[in-house]
C-alpha cells in the first residue's frame, strides 16, 4: 500500500531535508580558479627544480670529461688531446674520439657518447656534442695569440690547472672554443654561457668542474682570463 509523500523504489531525491546532490556552477568555479593559482605557484618551481637537476647532470658529465682528458694525458706522454681545430692535420683523432676509451667506449663507436657524456640536457639541440675543448691546449708556435712563445700542449705545464678551463659549454657547431681570439667578452659567442639560468658549467685542467657567470672566467678589464694558461689565476 503506497503512503502519501513516500518516494518509489527509483526515485533519485534528497533523503534529508535540505541535502544537495552536486556543486553549484559558482562553487565549480571557486574550486577551479584555486586549483589553477595553486598550479600558477607551482610550476615555476617545478621548472627550477627540472632545471636545477639537468645543471648537476651536466656538471658531472664535465667533470667526467675533464678526467678523461687528463687520463688522456698520462697515458699519452701528458699531452692533451686535438679538437678538430688541429687533429686532422696533425694525424690525431680528435677529443671526442680520442677520450671515448677513459669512458667507456669505443673510439670508433664514440657516437654513443652523444646521447650521453657529450650532450647536455639543457641543449636543445640534439645532433653533435654540447662541449668544447678550449683550444689554447694545442696552439703551437705558428698560431697568434697571447702568452707566446709558450705551448700549453702538455698538462704539467700548466700553471695553475685548479683555475685553468679545459671545457666549456658550446654554442656553436665545432668541438672547440676560440677562447685566443677574443678581445673583449661580446667575442665570446661560441661559450654558451647562460645554458643554466644565466651561468655555464666548466671543466678545468685539475679535472674539477664548477659553474659560473661568464664574466667570472673573463673580463679583460678586471686581469680576469681562465681561458689562457698564462694568465689564469
Amino acid at each position: 500500500m503506497n503512503h502519501a509523500g513516500s518516494h518509489s523504489s527509483g526515485s533519485p531525491g534528497p533523503t534529508r531535508p535540505g541535502e544537495r546532490l552536486g556543486f553549484t556552477l559558482i562553487e565549480l568555479l571557486v574550486v577551479i580558479a584555486v586549483v589553477s593559482l595553486l598550479a600558477a605557484m607551482l610550476l615555476p618551481a617545478l621548472s627550477r627544480a627540472k632545471e636545477s637537476a639537468r645543471g648537476t647532470q651536466c656538471l658531472g658529465r664535465m667533470r667526467q670529461l675533464g678526467l678523461a682528458a687528463r687520463l688522456y694525458a698520462d697515458e699519452n706522454s701528458d699531452v692533451f688531446p686535438r679538437s678538430q681545430h688541429s687533429a686532422f692535420a696533425n694525424g690525431e683523432l680528435p677529443w671526442e674520439r680520442a677520450v671515448a676509451p677513459q669512458l667507456g667506449s669505443d673510439a670508433l663507436a664514440w657516437t654513443n657518447l652523444l646521447k650521453g657524456v657529450y650532450h647536455c640536457s639543457s641543449d636543445a639541440r640534439t645532433n653533435g656534442w654540447s662541449y668544447g675543448m678550449n683550444v689554447y691546449f694545442e696552439l703551437g708556435p705558428e698560431d697568434d695569440y697571447v702568452g707566446k712563445p709558450e705551448i700549453w700542449r702538455r698538462a704539467t705545464r700548466v700553471l695553475k690547472p685548479c683555475v685553468t678551463i679545459l671545457f666549456a659549454e658550446d654554442a656553436t657547431s665545432a668541438d672547440h672554443i676560440m677562447a685566443h681570439f677574443w678581445t673583449v667578452p661580446a667575442d665570446a659567442t661560441d661559450v654558451d654561457a647562460r645554458r643554466h639560468r644565466q651561468k655555464a658549467n666548466y671543466a678545468f685542467v685539475d679535472g674539477r668542474a664548477r659553474v659560473f657567470a661568464f664574466r667570472f672566467t673573463y673580463e679583460p678589464a678586471g686581469t680576469i682570463d681562465l681561458w689562457n694558461p698564462s694568465l689564469a689565476r
